[in-house]
């Protein structure tokens, strides 16, 4: 028996269907890769600013505690090298105690400057160093004494010289000044590396490297247009893509920042077909400003020697008019002298008058009244013997008032200067305690 044939109808797509589909993806498709790059791109951004801003502020917190910045890392395993003078490298995450591991992949740059021949002068922010080298002057040792003039215990002419300070720090922030301190000393504080710098330190380097705008070449720098502009450090992060296809993870300048051109590209520049890097830096004068440098600068390297100097300069002056009244009271003393030599002048002239006026009597009476003219001529002789006796003696209190008074002053400044020598010793002492603060 033959079976009946069943017709099955076949099932699927279309190429129309098909095509309409295709169609769909390929408009859908670019969309949603676009999209997935742009967020993908804007969580990679994201994450990297969070931890550029980590770093600055973990490097601005090792600035705070070390008074210097971390060397750069030869590696991503964030070790900072100081070895040699690098400037460019990795970021020493483990250095920093930041825990994000993905900040080895950080590039940093911090800028170094040394002078060999000058701690003064060095820009090195990379190196702890007591930089602190004022204009003072010593305190007079042993300490200066009232004595009548000359004065062998006068202070010294002043004399300023510059110098280390050194290690002005007790370590006691109740007592913050070395008791070792002796502002008669050059140095004044016992030298020390690890006790002598503090904060001003680093904010004289840094007030040195910001003098200049557009850094000399091999200085750390970043990519502003065609201009190069100074940097105390850079972060730069590698965005997303290689977006310039060099085969690097960096584009621009940050691929290629070394120690021989330490540039980076500026921290503003627009991300691009080209370019996706987020850069982190700043200035020197940023960092003078964020650490507030300025006042403490002003005061302690200037205000505060400037008044010990002067106070120095005011005590030796105030010794020596001490030595002027000395002699005013020496001379006081001559007039007295020459008073009481007045007063036996007068009191001889008195005495020759009154013999005057004998003899005149004598001779009035041998010569029968003849020579009585001689009696008034004596007479007159003794009277001006007296005024000269009353202005001898008057002579004589108006001295010894004189001297009393040139003896008082003498005596009310002697007590001035002694308390000038004090004053003039607080205030170089507190230039140093100024120093000391600052650690």
């Amino acid at each position: 028996m033959k079976r009946p044939t069943i017709k099955r109808r076949m099932t699927g797509f279309t190429l129309v269907e098909l095509s309409v589909v295709l169609l769909a993806l390929g408009l859908i498709l670019p969309g949603a890769v676009i999209f997935w790059q742009l967020s993908e791109r804007q969580r990679v951004t994201t994450q990297q600013m969070d931890v550029q801003k980590q770093a600055r502020d973990s490097l601005l917190g090792f600035l705070h505690s070390n008074y210097r910045l971390p060397c750069p890392a030869a590696n991503s395993l964030g070790l900072e090298d100081c070895a040699s003078n690098r400037q460019v490298g990795f970021l020493p995450w483990r250095t920093l105690n930041l825990p994000r591991p993905e900040a080895g992949a950080l590039r940093y740059g911090v800028s170094r400057a040394p002078d060999s021949a000058s701690a003064s002068l060095d820009e090195d922010l990379a190196v702890r160093l007591d930089r602190m080298n004022p204009l003072r002057v010593r305190t007079p040792d042993p300490k200066p004494q009232n004595a009548d003039a000359p004065n062998p215990n006068a202070p010294p002419i002043p004399a300023t010289a510059a110098g280390i300070l050194g290690a002005t720090y007790s370590g006691d922030d109740a007592i913050p000044l070395n008791s070792a301190c002796n502002a008669a000393n050059a140095p004044p504080c016992p030298l020390g590396v690890e006790n002598a710098v503090n904060l001003i330190d680093i904010c004289l380097a840094l007030n040195r490297g910001g003098d200049g705008l557009v850094p000399a070449a091999g200085r750390l720098a970043t990519q502003v247009g065609a201009s190069r502009r100074a940097a105390a450090f850079a972060i730069a992060a590698p965005g997303m893509l290689d977006a310039d296809g060099n085969g690097a993870a960096f584009d621009g300048a940050n691929a290629t920042a070394d120690n021989a051109n330490p540039t980076f590209e500026a921290p503003g520049r627009a991300v691009t077909d080209i370019y996706d890097d987020i850069v982190v830096a700043a200035s020197h004068n940023e960092l003078f400003s964020e650490l507030s440098c300025g006042a403490s600068l002003s005061a302690v390297s200037h205000a505060h020697f400037n008044v010990a100097t002067g106070s120095l300069v005011m005590e030796r002056a105030m010794y020596d008019y001490r030595d002027q009244l000395y002699i005013a009271v020496v001379l006081a003393r001559a007039d007295v002298a020459a008073a009481a030599a007045g007063v036996a002048s007068a009191v001889a002239g008195s005495l020759d008058a009154a013999k005057e006026m004998v003899s005149a009597v004598a001779d009035t009476t041998m010569s029968v009244g003849a020579r009585a003219f001689q009696i008034a001529l004596a007479a007159v002789g003794i009277g001006l013997a007296v005024a000269s006796d009353v202005a001898a003696a008057y002579a004589v209190i108006d001295a010894a008032l004189s001297l009393a008074e040139a003896e008082q002053v003498h005596s009310d400044f002697a007590a001035r200067t002694t308390a000038m020598t004090n004053l003039s010793r607080t205030l170089n002492e507190n230039a140093l305690r100024a120093d000391a603060i600052g650690h």
